[in-house]
């Protein structure tokens, strides 16, 4: 082999970014172990990063991802009317509006029909802020478009840990840290260039829960994203956006903590990984070419980058995309994530279980399935696919199994979601997202199977 082809994307790209902090004061419990109900400071801005990939030239669809610091939306509702306000206002289809939610669980508590809780008055405004915010976003990066080439890598990262820790002596699953656990460390890197060579941003797909702030933290916050997005701003003069993988069974060893300090300190472990890979990338719309030998002490291979042939060019601008939905069973009953603590009904933590129970129901909806959305993407020589529920990392390993070759950018916490997806064997173990999880055994391997499908009818 003398030539060595470097996955890429050619098309027009914008970006634009929007602080999206909610107001101090504001509804903001996540946690049933929480003692507090309101955000008391911010620890850094919360951000909606817009992007929109646009043919370079000819037909085709404008793609608008748009990575947003939200926890996610209990009632689903709200959700859609925030993609329904953002496709209004740029003009987008179903198929071409991916907000991606970060997930991180020290954002506000932005459920519309929560009343008379403390700070709950600013949530109504607030998600109509957010509304206008994303949707200006969107716009400007649409009118911002211009030529540009996206590099894609992949670098390693051991910042997430299995979180599925069985405990002898309760005799059952704890949802923390598991020192013997398997985590999937990969971090999946892209490089938007201008022709130039100028960086317009950095992208990274990588799989672990932002609960590094947990119930004692009372500030507003992106969690380790903030630091890591910090990281690669700094080093590439460019936003970067943060992209949640499948990280149903991950999450920081340094985990369930008040102090802000560790969120960053986990972020820039993510924040370094991401930039060395990018760093790596080969110069926008090259190959690397063998050009011969050198001849000096020893008989020297050399190779130089050269552009990229008009073949690969065109396999580069393709731009598609598909919205479908995935039938997946539904459990007989939802049953209730069990509590060890002996806590009453009238307790903080069951009285927030028994909420999102609640919420939960009026998502799905009546009948024996739920149709869950799945957006898929190609951009060039890359591949996207787009959940809203919470998949183990399974479902990121296997697809990218099939696609060797090829970056597949795997999403979760996108366009709303449920609940979690975890293994078939993982059923009737006990584990917190199996009890949480509305579906049925089977389900995660299902949605694997159709992703996939899908997948290869865009590839």
């Amino acid at each position: 082999m003398t030539e060595q082809r470097f996955p890429m994307t050619h098309c027009r790209f914008g970006v634009a970014v929007r602080d999206v902090t909610p107001p101090v004061g504001i509804y903001s419990r996540s946690w049933g172990a929480a003692t507090h109900d309101v955000a008391e400071g911010v620890h850094r801005p919360l951000t909606a990063t817009a992007s929109v990939f646009a043919p370079h030239s000819g037909d085709g669809p404008t793609l608008a991802l748009v990575a947003l610091d939200i926890g996610w939306f209990q009632n689903a509702a709200d959700g859609a009317a925030l993609r329904g306000a953002v496709m209004e206002r740029a003009g987008l289809e179903e198929a071409e509006l991916l907000i991606q939610f970060s997930h991180t669980h020290a954002g506000a508590n932005t459920n519309s029909q929560l009343t008379g809780k403390p700070g709950s008055e600013l949530i109504v405004p607030y998600l109509e802020s957010l509304a206008v915010a994303v949707g200006d976003a969107v716009v400007e990066a649409q009118r911002s478009a211009a030529e540009a080439f996206v590099s894609y890598g992949m670098g390693r990262c051991g910042l997430a840990a299995n979180r599925d820790f069985w405990d002898a002596g309760a005799e059952r699953f704890a949802c923390g840290y598991n020192p013997g656990g398997e985590a999937d460390d990969a971090v999946l890197v892209g490089r938007v260039s201008r022709p130039d060579g100028t960086v317009a941003a950095t992208l990274f797909n990588y799989a672990c829960h932002p609960t590094t702030l947990a119930w004692d933290n009372r500030l507003l916050s992106p969690d380790y994203i903030g630091a890591a997005r910090e990281v690669l701003e700094t080093a590439f003069g460019a936003p970067a956006l943060f992209l949640q993988g499948a990280s149903g069974e991950l999450a920081p060893r340094d985990d369930y903590v008040g102090d802000a300090a560790v969120a960053d300190r986990n972020g820039r472990q993510l924040g370094h990984a991401a930039a060395a890979a990018i760093e790596a990338l080969p110069p926008a719309g090259t190959e690397f070419t063998y050009t011969g030998i050198v001849a000096s002490g020893a008989n020297l291979g050399a190779w130089e980058y050269r552009p990229a042939s008009s073949e690969q060019l065109a396999d580069a601008a393709r731009l598609e995309a598909v919205r479908t939905g995935v039938e997946l069973a539904r459990k007989e009953d939802l049953g209730v994530v069990e509590s060890v603590t002996g806590a009453t009904p009238d307790s903080p933590q069951e009285k927030e279980k028994a909420l999102r129970r609640e919420f939960l129901r009026l998502a799905l909806g009546d009948g024996p399935t739920h149709s869950m959305p799945l957006w898929a993407w190609r951009l060039g020589e890359a591949l996207l696919v787009a959940i809203g529920n919470e998949p183990y990392s399974l479902f990121q390993r296997e697809l990218r199994a099939r696609f060797p070759g090829t970056p597949v950018f795997v999403l979760m916490t996108t366009n709303g979601g449920v609940g979690y997806l975890p293994p078939r064997e993982t059923y009737g173990t006990g584990r917190y997202q199996e009890q949480q999880s509305p579906y049925a055994a089977g389900c995660l391997e299902q949605s694997i199977a159709e992703a996939g499908d899908v997948l290869a009818g865009l590839s």
